[in-house]
């Protein structure tokens, strides 16, 4: 039986890296990282600022963030974000989506476009068509973004 498994890397490793990542991608300089981006918004209920460093996809010409982390929540509703990628900055409206079988979707097509499973954060067999429950099963959402 094919498995879906959470390949992310270890803590220990993306503290740091994100810390230059922060800089790296605001900056002009991120133009060299195509697959990153730079996100930027306030906690939805507690204002806290946020800069975190994600992979940046396209699904059907739309950006979008696939993710298990907690954060993703504040887009619940609908969450202005200001996205640093590829040297440049842009507002826009980040908006969740866990529908189980929408992120499958959306993973199936990043991975038959070429996208890694490990870009992913997640190991999938070769030729595997990820469903609904593996998406489940591997706690990953879809933030898409809109211009503001």
């Amino acid at each position: 039986m094919a498995e879906v498994r959470d390949a992310r890397p270890p803590r220990l490793l993306v503290s740091p890296l994100n810390v230059v990542n922060r800089w790296f991608l605001s900056s002009r300089l991120g133009r060299a990282a195509p697959g990153l981006a730079l996100l930027e918004f306030r906690g939805r209920r507690s204002g806290r600022p946020y800069r975190v460093p994600v992979g940046w996809h396209l699904v059907q010409g739309e950006g979008v963030v696939v993710t298990p982390a907690p954060w993703r929540a504040n887009f619940a509703s609908g969450l202005p974000v200001t996205v640093h990628q590829r040297g440049r900055s842009r507002r826009c409206t980040g908006a969740l989506d866990t529908d189980r079988h929408a992120v499958a979707a959306a993973l199936n097509e990043l991975l038959a476009s070429g996208t890694s499973g490990r870009l992913l954060g997640l190991s999938v067999p070769r030729g595997y068509v990820l469903g609904g429950d593996d998406a489940a099963a591997v706690d990953r959402a879809l933030i898409r973004f809109t211009p503001a």
